[in-house]
C-alpha cells in the first residue's frame, strides 16, 4: 500500500461524565471531530501531530481516590506511541502529572499559560520541560516561544 491509500491514524480520546465517581475534561487542544455515544461519554479524535491535554479523576465515596493531567500529542501511523489509559492507540506523552499535589501544579501551570498563549500550540519540548520540572518539585521557566522555535530547528537539523 502506498502512503496515499494507507489510513491516516487517528488518535481516539474517551472522556466520561459519570458524577461523584468520575469526571474528564478536555483541557486544550482542537479535535476534528466529536461523538457521543451516550449522556456520559464523548470521544475526542485528534489528527496526527495534535496536541491535547485532558484532566481525570475516580472518586468514590471516600473521596478522590485518583487524578491526573495529562498532555500528548497525536501519534503517526507506523510510530510507537505510548499507552494512556483512554487514549486509542495511543499517543507521545508530553506531560502526566498524577496525584492531587502533582496534578493542581500542572493545573495552574496550564492556568497561567492560557492567559497569554494558545495552549495546543505551545511547543511540545515546552510540556516535557514542565512534566520533568513537576516531576523534580522544581517550578517550570515561563514559556519562551522563540527559545522552543529555535529547539526544534536545531533539533530538525541534526
Amino acid at each position: 500500500m502506498d502512503s496515499e491509500t494507507k489510513p491516516a491514524l487517528v488518535t481516539r480520546l474517551s472522556l466520561l461524565r459519570a458524577g461523584e465517581k468520575g469526571n474528564d475534561r478536555l483541557l486544550l487542544g482542537r479535535p476534528k471531530q466529536s461523538v457521543r455515544p451516550s449522556e456520559k461519554q464523548e470521544e475526542l479524535r485528534f489528527k496526527p501531530l495534535q496536541t491535547f491535554g485532558f484532566v481525570r479523576w475516580r472518586g468514590d465515596q471516600f473521596g478522590t481516590q485518583t487524578w491526573r493531567v495529562v498532555v500528548a500529542q497525536a501519534g503517526c501511523p507506523g510510530e510507537r506511541l505510548t499507552r494512556i489509559p483512554g487514549v486509542n492507540p495511543g499517543a507521545y506523552l508530553l506531560l502526566h502529572a498524577f496525584g492531587k499535589t502533582r496534578a493542581k501544579r500542572a493545573l495552574r501551570v496550564i492556568d497561567m499559560l492560557s492567559e497569554a498563549h494558545v495552549l495546543h500550540e505551545i511547543a511540545p519540548a515546552y510540556w516535557r520541560h514542565v512534566h520533568l520540572q513537576i516531576s523534580k518539585n522544581n517550578e517550570p521557566e515561563p514559556y519562551n516561544p522563540k527559545v522552543f522555535e529555535a529547539l526544534a530547528r536545531a533539533r530538525s537539523v541534526s
